[in-house]
């Protein structure tokens, strides 16, 4: 009995040195969340759903506003559509993971998608559907190698992928996509796949005054932290039909909600100059051009 357990525990030591071994060295390859929660708190960051996170790209960030007063380095703490709805649970995951500070900045993603009741929510009752995914239920968000991580969210690892390399998680969280369509034919299929989601979205969802009403409150608390700008990404004309059937009015409501609280909304949503890889996502080189001008943009405006 005694040789079994020591062999058990042997076992369970070599088991936990090699996965640790994998998660520190291989991390960023085997899930695109995991790095997100190993590094140190942080003073400015990127925040919504998976157009932010491999849309904007904190690099370029640091590179081109490293004399405008902010305190970087930039952090892209993004998630996925299935993820991120805006809502006390995101706030709160955001204080575990923010350094506060009155010098940073904060580039907060939306789109109508981000504000919905879906299905699961009772948020009357306080009820949020989300909470049993990352970044929701991990307590500890700043801890390497994360095994909280490991232990409640081994579903979402891939390890294939450490041969494949085409997905990488960057230790700042930008999320790398290099698997990129080959032709027009693989293009327009992605297309479509992404249409057809979001067209089941504006079936399945609602909007949500208790969601933009958390995200107000998590506006005015990033305020005490330094300067918050509100982005709406560029998108493919067909999504952004569905998006503007679903809730017609959003853009004016942004407006109003960055009135109210002296906030600018940079609204990109009708630009055609960045490419994207599905009509959805913009590919990591126009992510550069992206990331680039909105830097720009955010330069000229003081507010």
């Amino acid at each position: 009995m005694k040789k079994f357990l020591l062999k058990t525990f042997l076992f369970f030591l070599l088991t936990v040195f090699g996965l640790s071994i994998i998660l520190v060295n291989y991390g960023g390859y085997v899930d695109y969340f995991y790095e997100k929660f190993t590094v140190s708190k942080q003073t400015s960051m990127i925040l919504g759903d998976s157009r932010s996170l491999q849309g904007i790209q904190p690099r370029i960030v640091d590179q081109h506003l490293n004399d405008s007063g902010f305190e970087l380095p930039m952090f892209n703490y993004s998630f996925t559509i299935a993820q991120i709805n805006y809502g006390k649970p995101y706030t709160e995951s955001i204080i575990k993971k923010l350094q506060p500070s009155k010098k940073g900045l904060f580039i907060v993603s939306v789109h109508p998608w981000l504000f919905t009741e879906r299905e699961g929510d009772d948020l009357e009752n306080h009820v949020y559907s989300e909470t049993t995914k990352p970044p929701y239920n991990m307590a500890f968000v700043n801890v390497n190698p994360n095994f909280e991580y490991l232990i409640r969210n081994f579903q979402y690892f891939h390890f294939g992928t450490i041969i494949r390399k085409t997905v990488r998680l960057h230790k700042d969280g930008w999320l790398e996509e290099s698997n990129l369509p080959k032709d027009t034919v693989d293009l327009n299929h992605w297309k479509n796949v992404q249409n057809k989601m979001y067209k089941d979205f504006s079936i399945r969802w609602e909007e949500s005054p208790k969601r933009v009403e958390d995200f107000t409150e998590m506006i005015k608390f990033l305020q005490q932290n330094g300067r918050v700008v509100l982005v709406r990404m560029p998108v493919d004309s067909t999504i952004l039909n569905i998006e503007n059937r679903f809730w017609s009015n959003f853009d004016e409501e942004m407006n109003r909600l960055g009135d109210e609280h002296n906030i600018t909304y940079f609204n990109f949503s009708k630009s055609d100059k960045f490419r994207t890889y599905d009509g959805n996502h913009i590919d990591k080189y126009g992510g550069i051009a992206f990331t680039k001008e909105l830097c720009d943009s955010i330069k000229l405006r003081k507010k």
